[in-house]
């Protein structure tokens, strides 16, 4: 027998969830940035003690930033269509206002995203004009040098503003994390089309999504490039949007063909040294999250899954933490290479220190920046009690 679980049952948990996934972003490119890296590691791995061995191993779990930025846009997907699915679980007759969802929309994401190109702009400045090693490209970090770049241009400013980052213009400055925006602007964007047959038909519309993801995967493609990669990964983001359709119980679907789904999670490392075309692995891992997601929204009660809630603070943080982490790392890589004679260190104690600090500080920016955008936005809170219908076996 299914059972209605508690009223008192909410969804914060997902908000640690979202902090936790943006620490481990932080966490993978200070890693990356401040401590000599794998090829350091591999020369003078002696050195380290068994201990100092065991600690760098597991150190490299945080290489899959890439992969974690798909969990962003399963979470995203289903966290925007939640208020509209279960208005849908009711009856039809939804209400939706394109100018009332836009300016949310926009609200949200501009204040610390602007922000975040100015951070680049100060701290890109101050690399340039001490000359620090990562701007010269000389850094003894070999993919620190073939990857971190800086471009500031008036035209590559204005595009990023407008979300055409790597489709027509470079990303702004050294912060390369900006590169997902575009992706979620434009998803949100497509969503009240996606909307208008998600009405009525919810599984024909994940089809219709699948088979436009399909079509890119086999080659057909149109002269406009943002389309193409936006729609290309759309699908990723739609998944999450089911989601939230079968947990509202608009979608009829036995659980246990989507919960095995959450085997693709651990397998993440060797999906991302596989020869799958990048675009597919990034579908696989999403539908990966997406199994994981629908298991932790029907088993929310237990006190382990509950237990993320207690994070909540850092994923009230966690969008101004994915944005302005990248440039403040890249400045701290700068002056540690100068004081230490562009030497990388084997110790992870400036990993640990610069992480600290960025989460500190987008901690306290969050309340300049995201809380008085948000705080007064009409939404469904994830601890109101309609936002707890599912039934679980």
């Amino acid at each position: 027998m299914a059972k209605l679980l508690p009223v008192k049952t909410n969804l914060s948990f997902l908000d640690g969830l979202r902090g936790l996934a943006a620490l481990y972003v932080a966490t993978g490119h200070a890693r990356w940035l401040l401590w000599e890296g794998g090829e350091g590691f591999r020369q003078a791995g002696d050195a380290y003690g068994v201990t100092g061995k065991a600690f760098a191993l597991g150190m490299s779990v945080f290489k899959f930033g890439h992969e974690m930025v798909l969990f962003f846009f399963v979470l995203s997907g289903f966290v925007i269509h939640l208020k509209y699915a279960l208005q849908l679980a009711k009856g039809p007759d939804t209400h939706f206002s394109f100018g009332a969802y836009f300016m949310k929309r926009l609200k949200r994401i501009m204040p610390p995203y602007l922000f975040a190109l100015l951070l680049t702009i100060v701290c890109d400045s101050l690399v340039a004009h001490y000359q620090f090693s990562i701007y010269t490209h000389t850094t003894p970090l070999a993919l620190v040098n073939q990857n971190i770049t800086f471009y500031h241009s008036w035209t590559s400013l204005v595009g990023n503003i407008f979300f055409l980052q790597d489709a027509y213009v470079p990303v702004f400055g050294s912060n390369g994390s900006i590169w997902s925006l575009k992706y979620e602007w434009y998803f949100y964007m497509l969503y009240p089309i996606l909307l208008l047959t998600n009405k009525k038909f919810p599984k024909l519309t994940i089809l219709g999504v699948a088979a436009i993801f399909g079509l890119y995967v086999a080659g057909f493609q149109t002269r406009f490039i943002l389309f193409d990669q936006v729609v290309a990964c759309l699908f990723s983001w739609w998944v999450g949007a089911f989601i939230a359709d079968i947990y509202t119980g608009r979608v009829k679907v036995n659980r246990w063909l989507i919960y095995p789904l959450i085997v693709i999670v651990p397998l993440i490392p060797f999906i991302h040294t596989s020869g799958i075309p990048t675009l597919v692995k990034d579908q696989i891992v999403a539908f990966g999250f997406s199994g994981l997601l629908l298991l932790l929204l029907d088993y929310r009660e237990k006190k382990a899954v509950q237990g993320f809630g207690r994070l909540k603070w850092l994923g009230d943080c966690s969008y101004t933490l994915y944005l302005i982490h990248a440039p403040i790392l890249i400045l701290a890589n700068g002056i540690l290479l100068r004081v230490n004679h562009n030497q990388m260190p084997r110790t992870f104690l400036f990993v640990w220190l610069a992480v600290a600090f960025v989460v500190l500080l987008a901690y306290a920016l969050h309340f300049i920046l995201e809380k008085p955008f948000t705080s007064t936005a009409k939404r469904v809170p994830l601890n109101h009690p309609e936002v707890m219908p599912a039934m679980v076996k």
